[in-house]
């Protein structure tokens, strides 16, 4: 029978996906063929990103980030040591993380109708448009390092650690800021768009995405870059702006 990686290269990937998150946590058997699954596909999200972070910039975007660097050694093994303190990540998250990194699409374009410092130029477009954002290892830090802090020290108890024989189901968690949410984003006091940890599951869901309740990680990656990176837009039947549109792809992953 052929591993999911093959199926996945192969190009199923929708379906692998549907079945990995059918799975639940991931029983250690599948553990390497659903680490693989998650890279392959984080490879390709990746190289989505860094075309449309090419294209923002030849479209004068300004004051996010952008596509940052891939993650050097050192922030890695950052990334290593707070999985296990956690008590582990979501397959898809830890290699979102790991190969993505952090992007940020939040800022201003005028040929893509995208508006964070201009409020009545924003107001003027006819959604939210959400622009696409990824977190950074030090977003992780900061979220585990204020939780830990509130919770004083019964989250590094042993019988918390990745070695202990309690379910991970059953151990307290947490939520990971995954991204500012779509009014955030447009510089109105909004909310974040979460993953709650610790969990093995393969594509977590991705909470406090707009009218997308459920929407796993995998699923809202492939919408954003369905449409160029500003996944707000899939929520209107308006025509998106001719800039948009030329950026918008079917997604190989």
């Amino acid at each position: 029978m052929a591993s999911f990686t093959t199926r996945y290269r192969n190009g199923e990937h929708e379906a692998v996906w549907t079945e990995l998150r059918l799975l639940g946590p991931v029983p250690a058997s599948l553990s390497e063929d659903c680490a693989d699954v998650a890279a392959e596909t984080m490879r390709r999200v990746r190289r989505h990103v860094d075309r449309l972070g090419d294209a923002y910039r030849e479209l004068g975007f300004t004051g996010g980030e952008g596509v940052a660097p891939p993650p050097e050694p050192a922030e890695l093994a950052e990334l290593d040591r707070l999985a296990a303190e956690i008590g582990g990540l979501p397959y898809a998250l830890d290699a979102c993380m790991r190969i993505v990194g952090f992007v940020d699409f939040i800022g201003d374009c005028e040929p893509l109708n995208l508006w964070y410092s201009d409020h009545e130029r924003g107001k003027q477009c006819p959604v939210l448009p959400d622009p696409l954002a990824t977190p950074p290892t030090y977003m992780l830090a900061l979220n585990w390092e204020s939780y830990c802090d509130d919770h004083g020290d019964e989250y590094h108890d042993d019988e918390y650690h990745d070695d202990s024989d309690e379910p991970i189901a059953d151990r307290p968690g947490f939520a990971l800021d995954f991204a500012p949410d779509d009014i955030s984003k447009a510089n109105y006091s909004g909310s974040t768009q979460t993953v709650e940890l610790p969990s093995r599951v393969a594509d977590p869901p991705l909470s406090g995405i707009s009218e997308r309740s459920g929407i796993t990680l995998v699923d809202y990656l492939r919408l954003s870059i369905a449409w160029g990176g500003l996944p707000g837009w899939s929520l209107t039947d308006k025509t998106p702006p001719e800039a948009l549109s030329t950026l918008r792809v079917t997604p190989d992953f």
